[in-house]
């Protein structure tokens, strides 16, 4: 519902100026031809989710490493270690549905399916 104020003087101009600006994602998914492409959800564990995060954060560190000037050893060396670190834990998050049995899922399948 949209209120206005009461004003004394009828303003002749359109009222709906102050539509919310489009994104540009907003843009792309308009010209999108299949829109379940946008609009589509996949459940993910959480635990597999922070994995993937972990796993392209590490990765990025090691790349903007590689891209360093070499005067730059101690920099580069820290963000390669910090890199490889963050890929561990991804490792980890990875591993730990498979190795630790018993962990209570965050999707069920029965809500899946309704």
């Amino acid at each position: 519902m949209n209120i206005n104020k009461i004003q004394a003087q009828p303003s002749f101009y359109s009222s709906n100026s102050n539509k919310p600006k489009r994104e540009f994602i907003d843009i792309i998914a308009d010209n999108v031809k299949n829109p379940r492409d946008v609009n589509d959800c996949v459940a993910v564990p959480r635990g597999i989710f922070k994995a993937y995060i972990y796993l392209m954060a590490g990765s990025g560190l090691i790349s903007i490493a590689n891209f360093l000037p070499p005067k730059w050893k101690g920099i580069k060396t820290s963000l390669n270690v910090l890199g490889c670190m963050l890929n561990i834990i991804s490792a980890v998050y990875f591993a730990k549905p498979f190795a630790v049995k018993g962990l209570t899922p965050t999707v069920k399948k029965e809500d899946l399916n309704k």
